[in-house]
């Protein structure tokens, strides 16, 4: 994130703070409580919003030389990403003889050859086939045709973008619609090593995004935690096509008001709290020194969904034990913290919405960025 938009998003936030006030919408919100509940809803997320439009599988630090890969799973799609020579590539984890994985399941590292535990059919990383077990006794085979099913995959500040669905395309660029000049991190995250990887089981997948797009619940739901030190109901709200940004502040913030503006430093200080929202369900949270991305899919029943927290620093903070062990200690209290609080709160919200209680649910004018999510869903169906 560059200088200029640092500034103004603490000038904007210290004015809320002032005035008690957040970016808000003009109106409320109602959605039908089914949405949270119906498998038709859910197959029909997936299908449009996970399979058809480019998705975040990982960061780009995951896969940090030539030669490296990453195999991990989105609604059910085996998928694996490979660092060639030139460049990303990305294909269906599938054995093109039976159908087996021919890459551990969600997992990473470096090989360039991954062998069918099946069989023994072997493949590059750049998908070709390149040898059948005991081929005489097989048959004819045209290897040429049988490599891994490709997948469009493409690499843009730090994020790796994959459709799920083989022969489609996408401009990165385009999609991104702005965020990432915004986000402003390099497309290799070339400074940033990954320290740890962790995987959280929740309630509906909307339930866990919406609960980082609002910060109207700080001051109860972590009241013994972040809610200490944040200000509750207080964020920033912009728009990227539709990708979200919004902004937490912290109430060490204030100290801003008696420093000159050439000496503010509000992400350095942790005083603000970017997260961007990339759709359908990719939230990723930036400091000066690091990125947390949590990757979050839908599961094989509506009231449940996956998470996959990284968690990748810069290499400087990462070079002695001490930083390295601050750093996997940061990553799991974070996953301590979601769990116990939001993903805990999701799972009796969705006890809850299926009780009967109600049939619909209300976001507040203070929800905006519940209302953008939601209009984004509906705008992308």
């Amino acid at each position: 994130m560059d200088r200029l938009t640092e500034i103004s998003l603490a000038k904007r936030l210290l004015a809320h703070v002032s005035n008690k006030t957040t970016d808000s919408s003009d109106r409320q919100m109602r959605v039908p409580v089914s949405e949270y509940l119906d498998e038709a809803t859910r197959t029909d997320e997936i299908e449009h919003h996970y399979k058809r439009k480019p998705v975040v599988v990982g960061l780009s630090a995951e896969l940090p030389e030539v030669g490296s890969f990453l195999s991990v799973t989105m609604v059910n799609v085996p998928i694996l990403v490979t660092r060639t020579s030139e460049g990303l590539k990305a294909f269906l984890n599938v054995c093109r003889h039976r159908g087996a994985l021919v890459a551990p399941e969600n997992c990473s590292g470096r090989q360039t050859r991954f062998a069918c535990p099946y069989h023994g059919w072997t493949y590059g990383n750049d998908g070709r086939l390149l040898g059948v077990a005991e081929p005489k006794s097989f048959g004819p085979l045209d290897n040429a045709t049988h490599g891994l099913t490709e997948l469009a995959v493409a690499e843009r500040s730090g994020l790796i973008f994959v459709i799920l669905t083989p022969g489609s395309a996408f401009a990165v660029i385009e999609w991104m619609a702005g965020a990432d000049n915004h986000l402003g991190t390099d497309d290799r995250l070339t400074d940033y090593q990954v320290v740890g990887t962790r995987q959280v089981e929740a309630a509906n997948w909307k339930l866990v995004i919406e609960g980082h797009l609002e910060g109207y619940h700080f001051s109860m739901l972590h009241s013994e935690t972040v809610g200490r030190f944040m200000y509750s109901n207080c964020t920033t709200l912009d728009r990227f096509g539709p990708h979200l940004l919004i902004t937490f502040v912290q109430q060490a913030i204030d100290r801003l008001r008696d420093r000159p503006e050439d000496q503010w430093q509000p992400l350095h200080e942790e005083m603000i709290n970017p997260q961007y929202l990339f759709f359908p369900g990719t939230l990723v949270t930036i400091s000066d020194n690091s990125i947390i991305a949590q990757i979050i899919q839908p599961a094989d029943e509506p009231g449940k969904s996956i998470s996959r927290l990284v968690f990748a620093v810069t290499k400087d903070r990462a070079a002695t034990e001490e930083g390295l062990a601050q750093a996997i200690a940061h990553l799991d209290g974070v996953t301590n913290l979601v769990q116990k609080e939001d993903y805990w709160a999701s799972h009796t919200i969705q006890r809850g919405l299926a009780s009967g209680a109600q049939t619909e649910i209300v976001f507040g004018q203070n929800e905006l960025g519940l209302q953008l999510f939601h209009d984004s869903l509906n705008a992308n169906a």
